[in-house]
């Protein structure tokens, strides 16, 4: 069995209510839309390589600008919010609401899941 690997989750989000009802998601279940992707060029292409993550066609194209500051809160192994996806169609894919910093920052730094709030 696979052992499970994340970032860790703060106890209170930072609107100060409760991280709760939160789910472990596999992260080879995130669907890169257009942004996430190119992003996973420039710093994870050899690790999105390997596992091979589905891509959203068609998808609005939006910049990864707060790279830097996500980036230092995983060195520092700051506890972070989940983020929030929603199922894609009738499958086992999410897209991303929320978090895509973290989802491709959870990639490169080769976690295997992430803490999510699913919603419909």
């Amino acid at each position: 069995m696979e052992k499970i690997s994340h970032y860790p989750v703060a106890n209170i989000k930072e609107n100060g209510e409760k991280n709760e009802n939160f789910t472990i998601v596999l992260l080879d279940n995130i669907i890169l839309d257009p942004g996430m992707e190119f992003k996973g060029r420039q710093k994870c292409h050899e690790i999105l390589k390997n596992r091979k993550p589905k891509i959203l066609k068609g998808g609005i194209e939006l910049e990864l600008y707060k790279w830097d500051k996500v980036e230092n809160d995983f060195k520092e192994k700051k506890e972070l919010d989940p983020v929030k996806i929603c199922k894609f169609r009738k499958s086992q894919y999410y897209t991303v609401i929320d978090g895509r910093h973290r989802c491709m920052l959870s990639f490169f730094n080769e976690y295997t899941h992430i803490p999510a709030n699913v919603f419909e």
